[in-house]
């Protein structure tokens, strides 16, 4: 299933979508089919253009993150363990021993500032890779290594879900805060309600980076095309058919 998910990603990835379009413009360019081709050519520069603008970056991404309200740590409740979703870091490496923040980094601080609030015992970061990556970072930032019981086989989401819910199988119905970025919260959530039902899920989000953004006055620059903002439109996107794909297809 961890690769039916990939090949069906890979059908509907924006990025992917222009490329297809460009190379159907090459193709009926060498059948000397000159209108068709530029239609083809002028579809594909729409399409990632419309993609790559930060303005619909933002828009997808904030609406993601809208469902989720960005509460203070004191405001959670106690219990029994912290599960924190990987994917905030990039592993060491024999070039580079110490592992490489990235954008959703955020969830690991979040993460350990719940711990150091006294709010849950544990911490279980999930994912693959995590024993090199959040661990340290985790042990850095003051948590102790003991309180830590790394999960770090698990692929995607799914089988986060699934092996967390085996880590924890021991615990009466036990309590855990989900730390995720707020735009990746309400996938999560659904995996966890419907993959570990014997897990109470609390909500814990953090890396509100998009609403931060669309509450700054729009420029030029929202409607130019950018790298990044291209990054941002996949993720959200792909955010958004996860779900949906769960929803409907694999109910």
């Amino acid at each position: 299933m961890y690769y039916l998910n990939k090949i069906v990603w890979a059908m509907v990835n924006p990025l992917v979508l222009g490329m297809l379009l460009v190379i159907a413009g090459i193709v009926f360019a060498c059948l000397k089919r000159r209108k068709t081709c530029v239609g083809f050519l002028v579809a594909a520069v729409a399409w990632l253009w419309v993609w790559s603008m930060p303005l619909v970056a933002e828009a997808l991404g904030a609406s993601l993150e809208s469902e989720f309200a960005d509460a203070s740590v004191e405001q959670l409740p106690q219990a029994d363990a912290i599960v924190l979703l990987g994917g905030g870091m990039n592993a060491a490496t024999n070039v580079c021993p110490y592992p490489n923040l990235c954008a959703a980094a955020d969830r690991v601080w979040h993460a350990a500032r719940i711990f150091k609030a006294g709010k849950a015992p544990l911490i279980v970061p999930s994912g693959t890779g995590c024993d090199r990556c959040e661990v340290p970072f985790l042990v850095d930032l003051g948590v102790p290594r003991e309180a830590i019981h790394a999960e770090a086989e698990s692929r995607n989401t799914e089988e986060n879900a699934k092996f967390v819910a085996n880590l924890l199988k021991d615990r009466d119905h036990p309590k855990v805060l989900l730390v995720t970025s707020a735009w990746h919260m309400r996938r999560a959530l659904l995996m966890y309600r419907r993959y570990a039902p014997d897990l109470e899920i609390v909500p814990a989000p953090s890396d509100y980076e998009n609403t931060v953004k669309r509450a700054q006055p729009l420029t030029g620059g929202d409607f130019c095309p950018d790298f990044y903002a291209l990054e941002a439109s996949c993720t959200a996107w792909k955010e958004i058919l996860g779900y949906w794909w769960y929803r409907i297809v694999r109910r």
